[in-house]
């Protein structure tokens, strides 16, 4: 039975594979483009135009622009043209001067799967000035099971330039192979390409090649792409060496020896460092680093936790980001490989990086990705070596595979951490995926006999699902983490458990006189069991919490996206683990039951303000929640952008024994400024406020950008303290400032 069944699904996954669409011939360039935003030259006569489509928001509708698109290639770089008409100049829209700041402007864009692998693509894309861009995807663009998809922090090197008329505006990409990773087959290149353009006045986005809106990110997704064939390209490897200089002072308020006062230690500091990136072959890239710094990184999110298990902050620092989804080894939202681990103890203080390299890339069907980095000792943790190595590789069709990873911590005390794993995810046909993971983890920490229990120490998870945001959807997953499994380089909210998760979704299109674009209502269930409890195919037996979910999502053709749901859970608190809901409110054990509504509402792109807002009511624990946050973002003019959110939570709980805080209003507000001088030069500013933590705290960031690779720097911080009353007794006044820092930083890159 187990062989027949397994022989069904080869061949639905071959099957799957022959649906390969047919590739088209770029077109090569002999003489020269002059990168003017005027698409001119001899060279671009030549090229024939790809057709656009309305992608949204009537698939295949009337576009109510002209819109002619072009790509080319020499031995180095691919060229990319917009003719994007507009009947109406004063239409063109642009909000945002600042790289990598998207403020809901017009857009050209290109995504290019360079290795072709329908699962990875690099996405380049511009306004109306000739701001850059650029995102890395994975997991062909699936957020399906806690995926790592979007990856808007990572950068390369590319140029652009746009003009616009009275006829509408234009845009000339200059991209680098050795940007995107390509591979070269007997002389021969193909990749994956998807060219579009965006009117954010009129919601409307025109697409190359046609691509049916059933998935979110559709316009995006890499095994939608137009596969295209290059030839004979000798691309260069270049080598880019970036050492940067830094300054500054740190500053931070401590209690003196015998607890009388704060006194603030100032510490003048000076750092040099660099790093490499290095084409090794045009598939695969070195990047090397030594005395790593991330001062320029802004500071994370503060975050409101309801609950008495630990958050999970995204990687914002450059060196991780390339091909950071390569990486990717996730139970849903346990992961195996969580980069915060490196560089960060766990209190989420900086720890230095002495240095260290990846690599990361593809070997004809095989992705492969290599990280190893050496930390120094600081007060918490002893000199440790980081290393994790990942491999995928194709299976069965383009859109399968099947690969393992290796994670290892060694510290300098003896202490050691190893894990090791393997899954697939299988493209059986259509939409629809089967998907494994296993992992084990050997910790020292733990006896000899406890050490290799695999049914301790393994974590497994199965799934099936549908990937579609059209039609009848649906995901099925069962995940199990042993007790003592414990991925130190990893991330794991809650360990020692069997979660079960259910999903069934349907989504359609309506007619064209519809407001909406497309809406949806979806079910799910989740629940986690305890390990030791859970008996298979009961649903009550051991549980842990439960929760069940309904959605209904409309997304209107010019007005936004509106989502409304109500959730009802079932939480037990075991004995022993009673706890202080944001430190204020006691938490006993018990089993509680829930119910909230909720909704939320995202602003128009049309629209001078961006951003949402969403709230709810409801019960939580054995109390009652109310909630507001509002986020808007406004956009002034092209060089000033206004913006921030305000979180309002109140909650009142009734009067027990042990609970001496019945009430309690938590304000979470976060204001972000910007202001662009040009598209070189950009002050921003990210102010933070907290009641629970009780702080507010500043980041103040000056850039300016020669050229790519060349930045200079001035990064302000500071954590003030709203309330200096003593945190004990005996302590005397907390001081008004926490900690501050002033540093000036800048780098230089040099291309060999």
């Amino acid at each position: 039975m187990g062989k027949r069944l397994l022989g069904i699904l080869f061949v639905l996954a071959f099957v799957e594979s022959a649906k390969a669409q047919e590739s088209l011939r770029l077109s090569r360039i002999e003489s020269p483009i002059i990168l003017d935003g005027k698409i001119d030259e001899p060279a671009w006569d030549i090229i024939p135009a790809f057709t656009p489509v309305q992608y949204e928001p009537v698939f295949m509708g009337e576009m109510s622009e002209v819109t002619r698109f072009k790509v080319g290639y020499d031995d180095n770089y691919i060229y990319v043209a917009g003719e994007l008409f507009t009947s109406n100049p004063e239409s063109i829209t642009t909000n945002s001067l600042t790289r990598d700041k998207y403020s809901s402007d017009d857009v050209f864009a290109i995504v290019i799967d360079g290795f072709n692998d329908n699962q990875n693509a690099t996405w380049f894309f511009t306004n109306p000035d000739g701001v850059r861009f650029d995102i890395a995807l994975s997991n062909d663009a699936d957020f399906s099971g806690g995926r790592n998809v979007f990856n808007d922090s990572w950068n390369a090197f590319w140029d652009v330039e746009t003009t616009q008329t009275e006829e509408g505006w234009f845009a000339e990409m200059r991209i680098p192979f050795s940007s995107i990773g390509v591979q070269e087959v007997n002389n021969t290149t193909e990749m994956g390409i998807i060219v579009y353009r965006w009117l954010a006045k009129n919601n409307e986005r025109h697409i190359f090649p046609v691509i049916p809106p059933n998935w979110s990110l559709g316009n995006a997704k890499p095994s939608q792409a137009q596969d295209v064939i290059l030839e004979d390209v000798e691309s260069k490897n270049p080598l880019y060496i970036t050492p940067y200089g830094l300054t500054g002072i740190n500053s931070v308020s401590t209690l003196n020896s015998d607890s009388s006062e704060y006194n603030f230690e100032n510490d003048f500091t000076g750092e040099v460092g660099f790093d490499l990136k290095y084409n090794v072959t045009s598939n695969l890239t070195l990047d090397a680093t030594v005395n790593t710094d991330f001062a320029q990184v802004e500071a994370d999110d503060q975050q409101l936790n309801l609950s008495r298990f630990s958050l999970f902050f995204p990687e914002k620092r450059q060196f991780f980001q390339q091909r950071a989804g390569l990486f990717d080894f996730s139970f849903g939202g346990d992961r195996v490989f969580y980069s915060r681990r490196i560089g960060l103890d766990g209190s989420g203080n900086q720890v230095r990086i002495l240095g260290g390299a990846r690599i990361t890339g593809r070997v004809n069907d095989l992705d492969v990705g290599f990280l190893n980095l050496q930390t120094a000792k600081n007060d918490n943790l002893p000199s440790e070596n980081f290393g994790v190595l990942r491999l995928r590789k194709q299976a069965f069709n383009s859109a399968s595979y099947l690969g393992g990873i290796f994670t290892s911590r060694l510290g300098a005390d003896g202490s050691s951490n190893i894990v090791y794993g393997a899954d697939g995810d299988i493209n059986t046909f259509s939409n629809h995926f089967l998907e494994f993971r296993v992992s084990q983890s050997v910790d020292n920490d733990l006896g000899s006999s406890q050490r290799y229990d695999l049914d301790q120490t393994s974590a497994l998870r199965l799934s099936a699902r549908n990937v579609t945001s059209t039609g009848f959807g649906y995901q099925a997953t069962v995940t199990r983490l042993g007790n003592d499994f414990n991925p130190e380089i990893g991330y794991v909210r809650v360990g020692g458990n069997v979660q079960k998760y259910l999903q069934l979704a349907y989504g359609w299109l309506p007619e064209e006189e519809s407001v909406f674009q497309r809406t949806s209502i979806s079910a799910s269930y989740f629940g986690r069991f305890y390990n030791d409890e859970y008996e298979f195919g009961n649903f009550n037996t051991g549980l842990q919490s439960r929760t069940l979910t309904t959605q209904w999502t409309g997304r209107f053709k010019q007005y936004g996206q509106l989502n409304i749901n109500a959730v009802f859970e079932k939480d037990d608190v075991p004995v022993g683990e009673s706890f202080s809901l944001l430190g204020k409110i006691f938490i006993p054990s018990q089993v509680y039951e829930t119910a909230r509504a909720g909704f939320s509402y995202q602003f128009s792109e049309a629209w001078k303000v961006a951003g949402g807002v969403n709230g709810g009511f409801g019960t939580l624990y054995d109390g009652n929640i109310m909630e507001l946050d509002v986020s808007p973002r406004f956009f002034v003019s092209r060089k000033v952008e206004l913006g921030g959110s305000y979180r309002i939570t109140h909650l009142s709980f009734p009067d027990i024994g042990n609970r001496s805080t019945k009430e309690f209003t938590s304000h979470l507000g976060q204001f972000r400024g910007q202001y662009a001088f040009n598209k070189k030069a950009t002050l921003s500013a990210f102010m933070q406020y907290s009641n629970v933590s009780e702080k507010v705290g500043a980041n103040i960031r000056f850039r300016y950008n020669f050229s790519e690779g060349r930045d200079f720097y001035l990064v302000v911080n500071e954590q003030s303290y709203t309330n200096r009353d003593p945190r004990e007794t005996g302590l005397p006044r907390l001081p008004s400032i926490e900690s501050g820092s002033f540093l000036v930083k800048y780098t230089h890159t040099f291309i060999f």
